[in-house]
This record gives structure tokens, sequence and C-alpha cells, in this order.
């Protein structure tokens, strides 16, 4: 009857471990998926910032583009295409 009543406590006590420890991790794993939920709002915004400054840019190239000679256009072009380049790179790096 001593060892029931031991192995009675020690269920007791570990199931009391594991409450613990799954009402902690359900506690982070909340808290996880609020930060993943901001880094969307973020990285959305600046989804529509890149695609405003590109909108942006295209116009002005176009402005600029009837009174530039080639060379300093196809040098412009290659500017822009780096700039859009590094600016995916970065919104990948925010989308893991």
């Amino acid at each position: 009857m001593v060892d029931l009543n031991y192995s009675i406590a020690n269920l007791q006590e570990k199931l009391s471990a594991l409450l613990k420890k799954y009402a902690h991790l359900e506690k982070e794993n909340q808290q996880l998926k609020a930060s993943m939920e901001q880094q969307k709002g973020v990285h959305h915004q600046l989804d529509l910032k890149v695609k405003e400054g590109q909108a942006q840019l295209t116009a002005a190239m176009m402005n600029q583009g009837a009174a530039m000679d080639p060379v300093q256009k196809a040098k412009l072009v290659k500017q822009i295409e780096q700039y859009i380049k590094e600016i995916d790179h970065s919104l990948s790096n925010l989308n893991p």
C-alpha cells in the first residue's frame, strides 16, 4: 500500500510539472504568434513602400529619360536595378 501511495504521489508531481511546462509553452507560443503578426505587418508596410518607391522611380526615369544620353540612362537603370535587388534582399531577410 505504501508503494502505491508513493507511486500516485510521484505521478501527481510529474503531472503537475508537465502542466506547468505546458502552460509556459502555451504562453510562449502566444507571444511568438503575436510577434509573427507584428513582423507580417511591418513586412506588408515595407512592401507597400517599395512598390510606391518603384512607381515614383519609374515615373522619374520616364521624365528624365527623354533628356538623358543612352550611356547615362543605362548607368541609371543598372543603379536602380541594384537598389531594387538590395530592397528585395532586405525584405526576404525580414520574412524567413
